[in-house]
């Protein structure tokens, strides 16, 4: 099972995509729509931005099932969400003090002429500012959510970093148990390691009983020569003198 961080962080990349969908949608329509004008400016711009999130949220989701494998480290996607941050912020900026929000459209009969306006069904000065006003809430969610989860992944890699758990640096954001003890947690259990350390006192244990028994065994031929002398004796005393 995932856990809860990674549940989370999927969420929240999921929605920013799915956000940056309909943004980039409503750019090609307007796109399409719309005469190149200084008021219109921000349609390519936009549509550029969207382009650049969706291709970076989606690998960071894509890269995602690989895990351990995964070649975006934690240094790579806290940049990848720092210049993801930054494009939605620079639109949304540029969305809300741009003169375009209070434009009005107007549609004329021919490319070239700029007197007979006409009305086009499906589309009118409300249609347009709905679209706009769709754009600049959604360029701001997005920012929300990309800085926010920036943020709040800053500040884990700063604490583990700080802890002395350096090799987060280097794997990937999922993989990485960012409320646990860091790397030292994939290290035996202290059962296992008591086990191993009991073990090892039971080995020192024999070691000292050989150590105890081994003198003993060098008393034998002491023993044996004692005798040996004994019975010398006895021989000597035993024989006649001459």
């Amino acid at each position: 099972m995932p856990s809860a961080f990674n549940i989370a962080r999927a969420a929240i990349y999921a929605t920013v995509l799915l956000w940056t969908i309909i943004c980039l949608a409503v750019d090609v329509h307007l796109h399409g729509l719309l005469a190149t004008s200084d008021l219109t400016r921000f349609i390519p711009f936009a549509i550029f931005v969207c382009s650049a999130s969706l291709i970076i949220m989606l690998s960071l989701l894509g890269f995602t099932l690989m895990r351990e494998r995964s070649p975006i480290s934690t240094r790579i996607e806290l940049g990848c969400l720092g210049l993801a941050g930054t494009f939605w912020l620079s639109l949304g900026a540029f969305l809300a003090t741009s003169d375009s929000e209070s434009a009005d459209v107007e549609c004329f009969a021919s490319a070239g002429s700029t007197s007979d306006v006409i009305d086009m069904p499906g589309f009118s000065s409300d249609t347009y500012h709905a679209m706009y006003r769709v754009l600049e809430a959604f360029s701001l969610f997005n920012t929300i959510l990309v800085w926010g989860f920036l943020v709040f992944l800053s500040a884990l890699v700063l604490r583990q970093h700080f802890m002395g758990h350096r090799s987060m640096w280097y794997c990937a954001v999922t993989s990485y148990p960012w409320f646990g003890k860091g790397k030292g947690s994939g290290l035996p259990n202290p059962v296992a390691s008591r086990s191993r350390s009991r073990g090892r006192s039971i080995g020192a244990r024999k070691g000292d009983r050989y150590s105890v028994w081994k003198p003993r065994s060098h008393r034998a031929p002491v023993h044996a020569h004692l005798a040996t002398d004994k019975y010398d004796k006895y021989k000597r005393g035993a024989s006649p003198r001459r």
